[in-house]
């Protein structure tokens, strides 16, 4: 019983965990700069549903994170060379600091695009702060620096985006514009015109939604991409260009997005509900249901074909929205509950929160105002709104069911909330919410006698871009300034507001619009109906059925309480049959524990006598040195160190807790502060050690414990010959994914003769590296490159650990 209540909390915790942000599918299709795609357009979707709600780089973040794609993915084109190095792996696992320790360590291409990734998640983390603005321009810094001295234009492109980006992030717009000209009078001149149009979108989306420039590059990029046949990059600027058209020029919107859906056909991108849905909803502003309705169903067949489980709700809301004001106030219900169904996470909340308005709407639509505002408390005390938009929302609905149920005084507290967060709230953010908060607010004043206010929201109604192509908030604003006029006797005026009102209706509620509606809500319905049908006789069917056995139930109760007496036997009897067992096992465990303690007890008394031998032979050999001189002398000493490193280990392991084992973090560092005290140099060596905690089986410590002995060794007999300040030798040692290890040992003397690398070493100590490496399967790699490098790339034979760097600096 308790494993079966344990089991149940680890299911309900992993639930939990996967519950914090839905994950959906990636067509098999999709090619990297197709994901790249996915991961922009649906950021870019997820950006303006939000309506403010999310900025750029949270979307991306959010979008990244539904497909399990990297983040650095909507950013890196520029600089992402494709091949597999370290950073961004690292930097996706969230180990920053790890990725950092690479940056001395890389040279040329690799290097840069490092760089470039640790800039660039530095300046897309959502909310940034000064501090990653500045960890940001450490790395920029670097970059510019390394890209200077490599000349490469395409680097000194993405350098200047990156640059424009830190300068903007820094709120140097002046400065941040500069760069991003340079970077587009560089790509003038290039011919790749790819990069071109996606300096122009960068700038372009750095500009306010206000700046003639910004609108002038979306479409030179657009104009760029059709002449040259470039499809995918005209698709990725024209989704960015179509919430300028909603709120600039919206009657050019319904034809961009449509231009976009054909689009998404010719490059083979198959989430076409991004689109259907914005469809849907500007067909609703244009007071259009039908063909809104049929963009809806669009939009939830294209989510199916792709398994778009987590952006669901928004289509689900999509469809409630079109059935609030139906004759089947239950069909409403049903696509609520449909969206709200995404388990209410706080990551989550950014998408399902508009659900829970979009309750209170609905009782409002059937006149249940009382429910309506209870719905609205309850919502405002379990899921109190996280961000300005969603508080709007709430309030101007709360001051709507306040006004109904005849509390004008707590209508108007709320009504005033609402203003004073829209009058600073950004406008581009705001579409038809404020319309329909402008048109109560305008009917509210009208019975509150404040005919210049309840003007004033009915004319912003009226003279808003999008308002002027929205018929049904049209005709409620011009309804308000008819009732207006007629109050106050100017009735030609009035007479054409009325004219207005009854063409904007007609046009939105026509007799045709509202027959072809309904026959789309019969259709529902009957297929509903036909579901309830086939239920209902299914259920009369499974009734007789339990009719007709109900005779046998009596017996077979009977038989099973008979039976269950006799398996409870045969479980007590396997009981104590199982406690018998568990004890026998439990003794024999004790045995063999002892003699694991004991072979592990022989096997450190073997590593005790071999490391007392070897070091005994050290003793002889330096006995016998004192009658040798030059090269036998040194040949001694070479071989007592050789000797010495091999001891080392077996103290290592016998004076540990793992007899298997030997940790590199404790063994390399020991290993080379031995060397350099056994070499009379006069302090003339600096010694950097940086050895990440890493334990290594002794089939390949053993080898590279050598390895370092031959190295450092001779480093120090030839590496200087003559003492200056700041020679040093520098010995790393690290991990990385894959249980791919790297040793390095490196000095900056003056370097083995080049031609030895080349050839058959005549040497001990190179014949016994390449030797050693051999017997470990190491690749092997030596330069003579301002010092002598030695490294070896191979794999540990077991998974063991590897947890922290020691690092160390030694003055020998």
């Amino acid at each position: 019983m308790p494993r079966f209540i344990i089991l149940l909390i680890l299911l309900c915790i992993a639930a939990t965990s996967r519950a914090q942000q839905l994950q959906n599918p990636i067509p098999a299709s999709y090619t990297e700069d197709m994901k790249r795609i996915l991961v922009i357009a649906t950021a870019n979707h997820l950006f303006g549903v939000s309506q403010g709600k999310m900025d750029r780089d949270s979307a991306i973040i959010y979008a990244a994170d539904i497909f399990g794609l990297s983040r650095l993915l909507a950013y890196n084109e520029g600089f992402s060379s494709g091949k597999n190095y370290p950073g961004q792996a690292l930097i996706d696992a969230g180990k920053i600091n790890e990725a950092a320790a690479w940056v001395t360590d890389l040279r040329g291409d690799p290097q840069m695009q490092l760089l470039a990734e640790l800039a660039t998640y530095y300046l897309h983390k959502p909310g940034t702060e000064p501090s990653d603005i500045n960890n940001a321009g450490i790395y920029l810094k670097k970059l510019t620096e390394v890209v200077a001295l490599s000349q490469d234009k395409h680097w000194q492109v993405s350098s200047l985006w990156l640059l424009a980006e830190w300068s903007s992030a820094g709120g140097d717009m002046e400065r941040s514009n500069d760069y991003y000209s340079q970077a587009i009078a560089l790509l003038r001149k290039s011919p790749n015109k790819k990069m071109l149009i996606n300096g122009l979108l960068l700038h372009a989306q750095n500009l306010p939604l206000s700046d003639p420039k910004r609108a002038a590059e979306l479409e030179e990029g657009i104009h760029i991409a059709k002449a040259e046949k470039l499809p995918q990059m005209q698709y990725r600027v024209s989704i960015v260009q179509l919430l300028d058209l909603m709120r600039l020029h919206p009657a050019k919107f319904e034809a961009a997005l449509l231009a976009v859906l054909e689009l998404e056909k010719q490059i083979g991108f198959e989430h076409h509900q991004y689109v259907y849905s914005s469809l849907s909803y500007w067909k609703v502003i244009q007071g259009d249901l039908v063909k809104s309705r049929e963009y809806a169903v669009a939009s939830l067949a294209s989510a199916a074909q792709t398994r778009d489980t987590a952006l669901s709700v928004l289509y689900n809301t999509r469809m409630g929205d079109l059935t609030i004001n139906s004759s089947n106030p239950e069909e409403a219900i049903y696509w609520n509950d449909r969206a709200q169904r995404i388990p209410k996470t706080k990551e989550t909340q950014i998408i399902w929160y508009k659900s829970l308005i979009q309750r209170i709407r609905i009782y409002a639509a059937n006149n249940d105002y009382a429910k309506a505002l209870s719905t609205a408390k309850a919502v405002a005390h379990d899921f109190p709104p996280d961000n300005d938009f969603d508080q709007m929302q709430l309030l101007y609905h709360m001051a709507y069911m306040h006004d109904k149920v005849g509390e004008s005084d707590q209508a108007l507290k709320y009504y005033l909330e609402f203003l004073e967060i829209s009058e600073r709230y950004p406008p581009q953010f705001m579409y038809t919410e404020l319309l329909n908060a402008y048109c109560q607010l305008a009917a509210f004043y009208v019975r509150q006698h404040e005919g210049v206010l309840a003007r004033k929201y009915a004319t912003r109604v009226i003279n808003d871009p999008i308002g002027k192509v929205a018929p049904p908030y049209l005709a409620s604003a011009s309804h308000t300034l008819f009732k207006l006029d007629s109050m106050a006797g100017n009735y030609v005026s009035a007479i054409q507001h009325y004219q207005d009102y009854h063409r904007y209706s007609d046009s939105t509620f026509s007799i045709t619009q509202r027959q072809k509606f309904d026959e789309l809500t019969v259709q529902y319905e009957t297929q509903q109906k036909d579901q309830k049908l086939q239920l209902l006789e299914r259920n009369g069917e499974l009734q007789e059925a339990r009719l007709n056995r109900s005779s046998l139930i009596g017996n077979i109760t009977m038989a099973g309480i008979a039976v269950l007496l006799i398996v409870v036997g045969l479980l007590y009897n396997q009981y104590r049959l199982k406690q018998k067992v568990n004890a026998e096992t439990e003794a024999r465990n004790k045995i063999l524990q002892q003699l694991v303690e004991e072979k592990e007890w022989l096997i450190r008394e073997v590593h005790h006598r071999v490391k007392n031998n070897l070091q005994t032979i050290v003793s002889l050999l330096e006995s016998q040195s004192t009658y040798l001189q030059n090269e036998a002398l040194q040949a001694i000493q070479e071989s007592q160190n050789r000797i010495h490193a091999m001891s080392l280990i077996h103290q290592k392991l016998y004076h540990d807790e793992n007899i298997s084992a030997v940790s590199m973090a404790t063994y390399l560092p020991e290993l080379v502060e031995y060397l350099s005290e056994s070499y009379n140099i006069n302090s003339r060596i600096l010694f950097y050690t940086k050895v990440e905690d890493v334990e290594l089986d002794v089939s390949q410590a053993i080898p590279l414990g050598l390895v370092v002995n031959e190295a450092i060794t001779n480093a120090i007999k030839y590496a200087f010959p003559h003492p200056e300040p700041g020679n040093s030798i520098t010995v790393n040692f690290s991990m990385a994914a894959g249980r791919l290890a790297t040793l390095t040992i490196a000095d900056n003397g003056v370097g083995i003769d080049k031609a030895l690398l080349h050839t058959k070493a005549k040497g001990l100590g190179l014949r016994l590296i390449r030797g050693l490496a051999k017997d470990i399967d190491a690749q092997l790699e030596m330069r003579a490159d301002h010092g002598t490098m030695v490294m070896l790339t191979f794999t540990v034979s077991h998974t063991l650990k590897a947890d922290t760097v020691q690092s160390s600096t030694q003055l020998v």
